[in-house]
């Protein structure tokens, strides 16, 4: 018995009912969206104190969006549980800037958090569902911060 079938299926995308889901045209992928689907999820980027953000990252649409308009911003995060990785929305955000002064209060209404700041040094304090969890990191002239959050379930 070959044992090496069930993992190249796997390998290449195949469901257990055998159909290969990455030729599936009913599920879309970032890569496969138009300009107008993309734009179809357009998010609104807010500014508050000198801060430009957006949240979001539910729907292909949205994702795709920011995917595409990811480079506007230096600050990327991400929000989801720590055991099984589903995403979560509804994250209150704070940042603060190095003296501890709060530069930023919000919710995130998705699981991507993408801020634009000068550059220096900051804390973001994401809060979800009573836990709150902490990141220390510096935004450079150049570059992007990718912030991971996972919260216990």
């Amino acid at each position: 018995m070959n044992r090496s079938i069930p993992l190249v299926l796997a390998l290449v995308g195949y469901t257990a009912a055998g159909m290969a889901w990455a030729a599936n045209p009913e599920q879309p992928t970032i890569q496969s969206l138009t300009p107008s689907e993309i734009s179809s999820g357009a998010l609104t980027p807010h500014e508050a104190q000198g801060i430009r953000y957006v949240s979001g990252g539910i729907g292909i649409e949205e994702r795709g969006w920011l995917a595409q308009h990811g480079r506007e911003f230096n600050v990327h995060a991400t929000f989801a549980l720590a055991q099984g990785g589903s995403f979560v929305a509804d994250v209150r955000v704070e940042i603060k800037d190095a003296s501890g002064k709060t530069l930023l209060t919000t919710t995130a209404n998705g699981p991507k958090f993408l801020a634009a700041l000068k550059p220096g040094a900051y804390t973001l304090v994401a809060t979800h569902d009573g836990q709150s969890l902490t990141r220390q990191f510096t935004v450079g002239a150049k570059g992007t911060q990718q912030l991971g959050f996972g919260f216990k379930s």
